[in-house]
């Protein structure tokens, strides 16, 4: 690697762009150990069949990929293909294509999961840290053991985990579409990816990636996963609430704005209407 140029430096990971073997090339290297899991995430997807972007060398603290920049096939995803209907085709190929190799990967197992981050001391940190949430914190924490029987009943895929458009790449004629950065790749739900992904999509838009992603487990699996998705879903809706909080607080000096929705439910009453639901299915929505 040579003629390198620091493009970024934050939080122990170095991001350089330079030529490798004369190629344009990014170098990546990580101080901390658990941001280098990002490397045996690439293994563990090259060797499972699914697609990333190309990598020239993965060592032990560090990697080198292509520069998207100077590819001839591939650009950098933008804030405007939030709205291509075929770019949203694409990420769904690209997804399931994850999902259906990640529910087989060996290592599974070993991967970092969101949810393990909900424990009885993170759940009491949001009490101090949020006290209008303490009845609703304190419900969870009385069902706490279900809660987690609960959270490892699903079928386990990988997870992406972190989905942004600034952190996908799309074919320049718009037929494909792959996520890139693993550093939050992990274990989990295929609901909370379809959640992630389509958070911030427009109603036209999520149902193009939902009718791609959805049609092709179909025509594998001759069976359709709604009702998958209904019981994760259920879950998440109470899960997913609470690694955001907790993420929030715990990790950041200054409250996001993204975990504002997270935090009005768990003040307004809604997230303890769900967990009351979660650990009672037989209460229906008042």
């Amino acid at each position: 690697m040579h003629d390198l140029q620091l493009i970024r430096s934050e939080n122990g990971v170095h991001v350089y762009r330079g030529l490798y073997d004369g190629k344009p090339a990014v170098f990546k290297r990580f101080d901390k150990e658990e941001d280098r899991r990002e490397i045996l995430n690439y293994r563990i997807l090259q060797r499972h069949g699914i697609p990333t972007i190309k990598t020239f060398w993965l060592g032990t603290d560090s990697l080198v990929i292509e520069d998207i920049n100077a590819s001839e096939d591939w650009r950098l995803g933008v804030e405007g293909d939030m709205t291509e209907i075929q770019v949203a085709k694409g990420l769904a190929q690209w997804y399931f294509a994850f999902h259906e190799a990640g529910a087989g990967v060996p290592e599974l197992h070993t991967l970092y999961f969101e949810f393990d981050s909900i424990t009885e001391d993170s759940l009491r940190m949001l009490i101090a840290k949020l006290p209008a949430a303490t009845e609703t914190v304190k419900y969870i924490l009385s069902h706490y053991d279900k809660l987690r029987e609960l959270i490892y009943t699903p079928t386990f895929t990988l997870t992406y985990n972190d989905f942004h458009w600034s952190n996908f790449v799309v074919h320049k004629d718009k037929t494909a579409a792959m996520m890139f950065d693993y550093n939050l790749l992990g274990r989990g739900y295929r609901l909370s990816d379809f959640r992630n992904v389509c958070w911030s999509m427009s109603d036209d838009i999520k149902a193009a990636f939902m009718d791609t992603y959805n049609g092709l487990f179909i025509e594998k699996h001759k069976y359709s996963r709604q009702e998958a998705n209904i019981a994760e879903e259920s879950i998440d809706d109470v899960a997913g609430t609470l690694y955001a909080l907790i993420w929030a607080f715990a990790e950041r000096a200054d409250f996001p704005k993204w975990a504002q929705k997270q935090k009005d439910e768990a003040t307004n009453g809604a997230l303890l209407a769900k967990a009351k639901r979660l650990f009672n299915p037989s209460l229906t929505p008042s």
